[in-house]
């Protein structure tokens, strides 16, 4: 079995266990309105570690393409710094959050497109960034494929070190007397950048800033 196969199959498996337990929901149902409001974060906020990286790598003149961005935790504050910022997210709930976000940080150059990533079309940017997304992806290679068409200069992809669907395995456990199955991270992610050609080859080489990683595919 291939490293993509692997992901694709951690994918199927923790999604059957959600429809098994759950039924089965609308796309972007699992992010409604009380979960959306729960990711508003104030886009004038100072930036946390993470996102100070993140935007190392952005310029002035850039449009920021933010998949899966929801409420806009990173594209807005983030937008404070480029031309424009661009979440495509699926959920409604969402887009109603991101909307009150950047309304109340009185920011007008952030859009949302509601819609699939894979059935995303047009859209265009300088760097596109997935956080904290990919544990959801089954086509774990397009996904990552259409990220690099869309980007002309550089894709970011952030995992936490335990993803967070996972972070509540214990609760899991006692609620539904059953082992939670685990969405795919960064220990499967690897594997599949690599099959794909997207090396890893060492620190602080290329362009990336605060000497961070950089990976032989230019735009990765």
């Amino acid at each position: 079995m291939t490293a993509v196969d692997t992901y694709a199959a951690m994918v199927d498996a923790a999604n059957a266990q959600r429809v098994r337990l759950h039924g089965e929901e609308a796309p972007g149902a699992r992010w409604d309105h009380e979960v959306a409001q729960r990711f508003r974060s104030d886009p004038l906020r100072s930036l946390d570690a993470n996102l100070d990286v993140i935007a190392a790598y952005v310029e002035p003149q850039d449009v920021l393409i933010d998949v899966g961005g929801g409420a806009g935790r990173i594209c807005l504050p983030l937008a404070l710094r480029c031309r424009e910022g661009i979440v495509v997210d699926v959920s409604p709930a969402m887009e109603e959050a991101f909307r009150a976000c950047a309304a109340d940080a009185g920011i007008t150059n952030a859009r949302f497109v509601r819609a699939d990533w894979l059935a995303a079309e047009a859209i265009q940017g300088d760097i596109a960034v997935a956080a904290s997304v990919t544990y959801f992806v089954r086509d774990i290679v397009a996904f990552i494929r259409k990220l690099e068409a869309a980007a002309r200069r550089r894709v970011l992809i952030s995992v936490r070190s335990v993803p967070g669907p996972n972070l509540r395995a214990t609760l899991f456990r006692l609620v539904y007397g059953e082992e939670q199955r685990p969405a795919p991270g960064y220990r499967e992610l690897l594997p599949v950048l690599w099959e794909m050609d997207i090396l890893y080859y060492g620190q602080g080489a290329g362009d990336s800033p605060h000497g961070s990683p950089s990976f032989s595919t230019p735009s990765v």
